[in-house]
């Protein structure tokens, strides 16, 4: 296992078509438990 901090740098809108697409398939399977609740918490959700 790889343990570190970085950045990605993505397109977001792929990002919201796979959430419009799988819904929380998507983000249980890409996911922590904490990145998912950061990230339900915030308005843009992709962005996040």
């Amino acid at each position: 296992m790889i343990l570190g901090i970085g950045s990605d740098l993505i397109d977001i809108r792929r990002i919201e078509r796979s959430l419009d697409r799988f819904g929380e398939r998507f983000t249980h399977r890409c996911f922590t438990e904490v990145e998912r609740a950061k990230s339900d918490a915030r308005a843009a959700r992709a962005a996040s």
